[in-house]
């Protein structure tokens, strides 16, 4: 959340019309809150392709998982790594 607030305030902060200025953030914030670092829907079946995408969005790094199944860590860095 902290990197897409700095994204936004360099957005504001650009020399184009407060009207594209607004339209742009407008657009960018129908994009962002779909990105499971915003928003996620978390269930035992997703558990894992949640992982992933977070991983993927650099929400999270593999460190994180250290407390993880030792299966479970292998296969996030198996796909993530096939990314």
């Amino acid at each position: 959340m902290e990197r897409l607030a700095a994204e936004y305030i360099a957005l504001l902060q650009t020399d184009k019309s407060a009207s594209a200025k607004f339209w742009e953030l407008e657009k960018r914030f129908k994009q962002d809150k779909k990105s499971p670092g915003v928003i996620i829907d978390m269930r035992r079946s997703t558990a894992i392709n949640n992982i992933i995408n977070l991983i993927l969005d650099e929400v999270i790094s593999l460190a994180d998982l250290e407390d993880f199944s030792d299966d479970l860590k292998e296969a996030v860095k198996y796909i993530t790594e096939k990314w």
